[in-house]
């Protein structure tokens, strides 16, 4: 579904890095060439990005909530690493991608390394088998173990691979995979939020939390209403649908309910789990 915009886009960067290496003759140092390429490739990578614009918070931003609202870590919420080798279709990869970096968010907000380590390991084998492996290098393979105990430099390097790998998808044309990836780290993120309110004994400041997804459940479903003849998004709609039907009932900005927060707790657990397998 790319339109002639993003089409010219493709060309636009084919354009880019073919001008670049031209422009790197034999008579620079190669290491000159290589740090003109990745300057210029970033350059690149920012008018992709900004094209293709992740629509809505990432999970980041609702770990960090979580995280100053004390709420506790909890690993056996997260999808144990070793469920990635049962992922086999495009479907299960891009939505557990999405279910692994809400993961990912989530453990390294809370600066857990090992965990971090491992759930990054699952992520890049997912995006391996998207074809996008060029979202993860070597060269931020190496940033992150070089930067595991900044927390905020980590946070922002992995954020940064959220948003490459959104446009990456996009640019390459499969912007429904993209919108599963989406899709996918948004359910992680609500499941572990309303797991860790039911554990905290309904924490009014997670309770909040669940409440301000409403914005997020809207624009969600307005994105997948677009691809509701897909049978890949149709198999989450429901789910999103009942959401905000939930959430017609909130008042923006208040809190929600025990009884809400239960109505969306059964019905994001009972998708999750289809999902993770």
């Amino acid at each position: 579904m790319l339109s002639t915009y993003k089409n010219t886009l493709k060309l636009f960067v084919c354009v880019c890095i073919s001008g670049l290496i031209f422009s790197c003759g034999s008579n620079k140092k190669s290491e000159n060439a290589a740090a003109q390429f990745e300057e210029s490739a970033e350059k690149i990578n920012e008018v992709v990005q900004n094209e293709f614009k992740y629509p809505i918070p990432t999970s980041f931003q609702v770990s960090q909530l979580l995280q100053d609202a004390n709420a506790a870590f909890i690993l056996a919420i997260t999808n144990p690493v070793e469920n990635v080798d049962k992922y086999e279709t495009q479907r299960a990869k891009a939505l557990n991608l999405g279910i692994y970096g809400a993961d990912l968010s989530y453990a390294s907000t809370y600066n857990r390394k090992e965990e971090t380590m491992e759930l990054l390991k699952a992520s890049k084998g997912l995006i391996d088998g998207l074809q996008i492996s060029n979202v993860f290098t070597q060269s931020m393979a190496d940033r992150i173990e070089g930067n595991i105990e900044n927390k905020d430099s980590l946070i922002s390097i992995i954020s940064h691979s959220f948003y490459r790998t959104y446009a990456q998808l996009n640019q390459n044309g499969q912007d429904k995979l993209a919108l599963l990836v989406v899709a996918g780290s948004w359910i992680e993120g609500l499941y572990i939020t309303t797991q860790l309110a039911i554990s905290s004994n309904y924490d009014e400041r997670i309770m909040k939390i669940v409440a301000d997804q409403k914005i997020t459940a809207k624009k969600l479903a307005e994105l997948c209403e677009k691809y509701k003849d897909d049978a890949d998004v149709n198999s989450i709609l429901p789910l999103i649908r009942f959401m905000n039907l939930v959430y017609d009932g909130v008042i923006e900005g208040a809190n929600i309910s025990k009884g809400q927060l239960l109505d969306i707790l059964d019905n994001v657990e009972e998708t999750r789990n289809d999902i993770v397998g």
